[in-house]
């Protein structure tokens, strides 16, 4: 069960991580955008 959480973790960070990269390039969609923004409420990266 650990290793579940760690691994839904990890995806989660890998995910903002890609997606604040793709804000950077200027590439973001609205849906993305939208999931980022949740991302960032999710992780209190604001």
């Amino acid at each position: 069960m650990t290793e579940k959480v760690a691994d839904s973790i990890n995806f989660l960070i890998s995910e903002y991580k890609r997606l604040l990269k793709k804000q950077k390039d200027g590439k973001l969609n609205k849906s993305e955008l939208e999931t980022l923004n949740s991302l960032k409420n999710f992780l209190g990266k604001n």
